[in-house]
Formats: structure tokens, C-alpha cells, sequence
């Protein structure tokens, strides 16, 4: 390959970049005309009804008091895929027979060290704290659950798992 050939091919790249940009140009000035000096959307004008009223948290053990551990059964079905309930049977996952009240990491199962170096034990508080987003709760865990974001749900759950003692 000679010089003359070497600048033919940079030529033609450059000249095909070249109109690549301009029709990049061109196309955002006219779906998008004046676009750098206008804000976009609508303004809609809403009657002031005043101060907005804040609504006080429930206490998680009020939501526990009020939980359905039957619906909790049912919110298992998305644990069971790696956890059991079964004493001593261990999936993916450890089992969950007994979890509630449990020294972290006490079951003998190949935790990480994030699980197993948490000092306490699984007190419905928490729980729902670990269930709200594991990761979050325990980082580097190896528990990839995204968690559950309803609390219902998580005290559902906890009730659930309480009565498998």
C-alpha cells in the first residue's frame, strides 16, 4: 500500500464522518428547533388545597401484629426456589426452620463472611430490614434477591417464618 492509497482511505473516512455529523446537525434542528433556548412541556396551574399533612410511620411491629402468616406462605414461593423449610435441609440457600430468632450465620451452611460476621440474631426487625434489600443490609452477600419492597409483604413473610419453630 503506497502513500497515495493510505490518503484515499483517510480521505474517504473523514469525508464520510463529515456527513454523518451534518446529517446529525441537521436532524436535531429540525425535530428539535430552537431547542437549546426553550424549555420543554407545559406549565399546568394547580389550586393551592394548603399544607400537606404528614402521615406518621407505622411501627414494623404493629405491621408484624396485624400479619397474615398464611399470605406469608405465599410470599415464600419466591424464597423456595434456593431455601427450605425444612430442619436441616439446605438448597442454594440455608434453611429457613427456625430462622427467626437464630444467631446470624449459626446454621451450618458455607455463609459469606458479610452473613456470618453480622453479630445478633434474626429478630423480626431484623428481618425486614435484611428482606427490604439484602445487599443493602449484609454488603457482599451472596444472596442476589432484589429484596421486597412491600412491608406487608416482609411482615407476611417474617410471620410466616415464625411459625416454623
Amino acid at each position: 500500500m503506497n502513500t497515495m492509497e493510505i490518503t484515499k482511505v483517510v480521505g474517504g473516512l473523514s469525508g464520510a464522518l463529515l456527513v454523518l455529523l451534518l446529517l446529525k446537525m441537521g436532524a436535531e434542528a429540525y425535530y428539535f428547533p430552537g431547542a437549546e433556548h426553550e424549555e420543554q412541556g407545559y406549565t399546568i396551574a394547580v389550586a393551592d388545597e394548603g399544607p400537606v399533612e404528614e402521615v406518621e410511620a407505622v411501627p414494623f411491629s404493629e405491621v408484624l401484629a396485624a400479619a397474615d402468616a398464611g399470605a406469608g406462605g405465599r410470599v415464600f414461593n419466591k424464597c423456595k426456589a434456593c431455601h427450605s423449610v425444612d430442619a436441616g435441609v439446605a438448597k442454594v440457600g440455608p434453611s429457613l426452620f427456625g430462622v427467626v430468632g437464630r444467631a446470624h450465620g449459626a446454621e451450618e451452611f458455607g455463609y459469606t463472611d458479610a452473613i456470618a460476621n453480622i453479630p445478633g440474631t434474626w429478630t423480626p426487625e431484623a428481618l425486614n430490614e435484611f428482606l427490604t434489600k439484602p445487599s443493602d443490609y449484609a454488603p457482599g452477600t451472596a444472596m442476589s434477591f432484589a429484596g421486597l419492597p412491600k412491608e406487608k409483604d416482609r411482615a407476611n413473610l417474617i410471620a410466616f417464618l415464625s411459625t416454623l419453630q
